[in-house]
């Protein structure tokens, strides 16, 4: 049947096996067909444009057509500690593709893990932040949890034909929701006040949160979370009857007025975006209330801390695109004229006003970026300083190590001893 068209009914089986799978394990799932195209897919996560050109995705990944080998439902994991579970899915002898369950991860992706990824698979630094925002919105399993899906497809996917002509008789469910209740008019006074009140107070409260996130204050952050963040429980269900989904809804509203928020302080596009799109994708997934107040917490700091790390409010627009274009290629020949070409600016004027507003030259900058970087691949990557070099944009490491003496006092090699 390889290549063939399937018939409807059959089609209508596999897409019924599909969202159990995605139902069942909250990850994203697709069929593959014998050709390697994707005929369905359920699911949230899209990998960002700048790591498409890196095999990450399962096209790249896995072997799904060898139908001859054992067994049937298969772990794959890749050295960018990306997992996909696979079942092939049969009718009678007829091998119609494989359903993959994938994207997710079996360990917290902090910085070292995203750190060790790159160098393993040689990949630029510059991609540091982008995937490591990319790794928080794949979803963590244990090994018990994908043990348990890798089960659940072997049984789902046993069977097509008693599926293709179930006929199962199912109930219809209800639930009476009381919407309507007897108040005095009295009563109706004394809440509308009451709700005004609250109305105005989340307001305030709101711009205050806002605020606060503009201005990367942590400190200030902390101490509303911990005083006032229960306000915000207290809004009325917009989604008549699903009081989760009005959840994600204002949810959304917050990941909005949050990433507005952070532009005005300052933090640059590609940060807003990536982390942005990366709650966009949590909110989603999130399954119960406490998760959702759990996220909202979480946006708060992530936030306001990316803006208190990464602002750049205090430049002027050239300055600022420069900055952010030196951050993001590093591992680049960052001369003034590639520099300059790239934000659309005379070498002169920015090499000037770049020396005005940050009161170091732009090689000075950069050389302290590269050290930086470098000190921290050096406290927790056992290669070689050479490769270190090499990996933060300098090609020569006499001059790399004549650097690094000077901002920090001591060679690549005496800080490596002494830190070890």
């Amino acid at each position: 049947m390889k290549g063939s068209i399937l018939m409807p009914n059959l089609e209508q089986a596999i897409e019924k096996v599909c969202k159990f799978a995605f139902i069942f394990s909250n990850v994203d799932t697709v069929f593959v067909d014998p050709l390697s195209n994707i005929k369905l897919e359920y699911g949230y996560n899209k990998i960002p444009e700048s790591l498409k050109t890196y095999p990450i995705d399962l096209s790249n990944l896995l072997k799904l057509h060898e139908t001859n080998s054992e067994p049937e439902v298969i772990f794959h994991s890749s050295s960018y500690k990306i997992n996909y579970i696979s079942a092939k899915v049969y009718y009678g002898l007829d091998y119609l593709g494989s359903m993959v369950v994938g994207p997710y991860i079996l360990e917290e992706p902090n910085f070292i893990m995203i750190q060790h990824i790159i160098f393993e698979n040689n990949l630029p630094i510059s991609l540091k932040h982008i995937m490591q925002q990319y790794y928080l919105s794949l979803p963590l399993l244990s090994s018990y949890k994908a043990k348990s899906i890798a089960e659940f497809l072997a049984y789902v996917t046993s069977d097509l034909n008693t599926i293709l002509h179930e006929n199962s008789s199912i109930g219809n469910l209800t639930y009476n929701f009381q919407t309507e209740y007897p108040v005095t008019h009295h009563t109706i006074k004394q809440d509308t006040q009451h709700s005004i009140a609250l109305i105005e107070k989340r307001y305030s409260l709101e711009n205050e949160f806002m605020h606060t996130i503009e201005n990367g204050d942590r400190e200030h952050l902390d101490k509303l979370l911990s005083e006032d963040l229960y306000i915000f429980d207290k809004i009325p269900d917009r989604t008549p009857n699903d009081p989760l989904r009005s959840r994600k809804d204002l949810t959304f509203v917050l990941n909005t007025l949050l990433r507005k928020a952070a532009e005005k302080g300052g933090l640059p596009p590609l940060y807003l975006h990536n982390m942005s799109e990366r709650f966009a994708i949590e909110i989603e997934k999130t399954s119960s209330i406490q998760q959702i107040i759990d996220l909202h917490k979480n946006m708060y700091l992530t936030y306001c801390d990316a803006v208190k790390k990464f602002s750049l409010k205090e430049f002027n627009y050239f300055v600022r695109k420069g900055i952010e274009f030196i951050r993001l290629n590093l591992d680049q020949d960052l001369s003034l004229e590639f520099i300059s070409n790239a934000i659309h600016q005379s070498p002169y004027e920015f090499s000037r006003q770049f020396k005005k507003e940050t009161g170091e030259t732009i090689t000075e900058y950069i050389n302290k970026q590269r050290i930086n970087e470098a000190i921290y691949i050096m406290e927790n990557e056992k290669i070689s300083i050479t490769d270190i070099a090499h990996k933060v944009g300098f090609n020569d490491i006499n001059y790399f190590t004549k650097v690094f003496k000077k901002i920090k006092g001591i060679t690549p090699s005496q800080y490596r001893k002494v830190k070890n």
